[in-house]
Parts: structure tokens; sequence; C-alpha cells
């Protein structure tokens, strides 16, 4: 999964509680300003967790037991997003066989590209899982070639940026559909309707 929440809605917490409820050793990579606050997190919401930082992904793979289940949590997981550094090899070993929860606030940053690889972490893209699609490779491998054609486009200006905006929008409602079974997002909005509609019923029970 792609718990991908704006800023400051507790993605972390959200994934803790997840580590707490499955019961499996856990391997929490982190950016290392991060690494303290997610000790405290294993602390807090009591589950085995070890915890490194985002340059020691080959040593996490070398220390575990490659046999074992476990649960893999990536924080700022968009910034393994360039497949051919060995960073990404590691994760991508590390990942495999487990069960990954990767953390990131902007899921759709840049190009199809990105986000395609970090879906590759825990997915084997030639027989997905998902129900909105069986063979994950085909489908961005034609997102990423329309991608590139409207990039040519913008950069020759033979179309007016507005309508450049508006390709690249429908592409990315396109990955949306696609990968939608795979990613958890809230906006404060949400949040702020889901406040609201308990207060409502909070009210409603009051009255009665």
């Amino acid at each position: 999964v792609i718990i991908a929440d704006v800023v400051g809605l507790g993605k972390s917490i959200i994934a803790s509680a997840v580590a707490h409820n499955l019961y499996l050793k856990t391997i929490i990579i982190a950016p290392p300003h991060l690494k303290n606050q997610w000790e405290d997190y294993r602390f807090d919401f009591d589950f085995n967790a070890k915890v490194y930082s985002s340059g020691k992904i080959e040593q996490a793979l070398d220390e575990n037991d490659q046999d074992e289940e476990k649960l893999i949590i990536i924080d700022e997981a968009h910034k393994y997003r360039n497949e051919l550094t060995k960073d990404y090899a590691h994760l991508h070993q590390l990942c495999q066989g487990n069960k990954v929860v990767l953390l990131t606030a902007t899921p759709f940053n840049n190009r199809p590209q990105d986000i395609f690889s970090m879906i590759r972490l825990f997915q084997i893209t030639t027989r997905s899982t998902l129900q909105t699609v069986d063979n994950l490779s085909y489908q961005f491998r034609e997102l990423i070639k329309e991608y590139k054609n409207i990039r040519k486009i913008q950069n020759a200006g033979l179309e007016s940026e507005e309508s450049i905006k508006k390709r690249i929008q429908k592409i990315a409602d396109k990955i949306r559909n696609i990968i939608s079974p795979l990613v958890i997002r809230r906006s404060r909005l949400d949040l702020e309707s889901i406040v609201e509609y308990k207060e409502d019923l909070i009210m409603q029970s009051i009255s009665f």
C-alpha cells in the first residue's frame, strides 16, 4: 500500500498502528532526521522494529533473514524513484516477499516513471494483483510514452501551456484510476468532513 496523505495528517502514526496490529518483525527505512521519531513510535505503539536511516539499506538487507515474512515501512518513499541506483536495487530486494507500506505526501510528483518505480517495489508488474489492470508494465509503458510525447510538444512550443497542463492532468487521472486500490490519500478537507459528520452524530445522540 501507498499511504499518500498530505503533510501533517499522520502517515507515520497510521503505519505504526498497522505494524502494531500485524505482529510482524518490522524494518523501517527513514531519512536520518526522522530516525529518532520512528524510534519513539516503535515504543509508543509497541511493535517489534529496527529503524535504519536511508543510507543504510544494504545493512538492513544484510542483517535480516530473508526467509521470514516482515513488514517494511519506507518513509518519504518518493525519494526512491531512480531504478538505476544501488539504494533502489537494495530496497527492491528488501521488499520482496514482504508486506510493504510506502509513505509519501507526493506520489504524483513528476513523471509516470516515478510512481511506477515505487509500485515496482511490491508489485510484480507483469502479473499485477490489482483488479484495475493485469499488466502494469504495459499500461505504464504507454503512459510514459505519452508523457514523453507531451514534453516534446511543450519543448517545441507547438501547444499552449494550458493545453499541455490538461494533457498531463489526463495522464495523472489515468494513473490514479489504475493504482487506486493501492493508494490511501486524504486531504485536510476529508478530515474536516469526517469531524463534521461525527459532530452531527454526537448532536443527534444528545437530542435523543
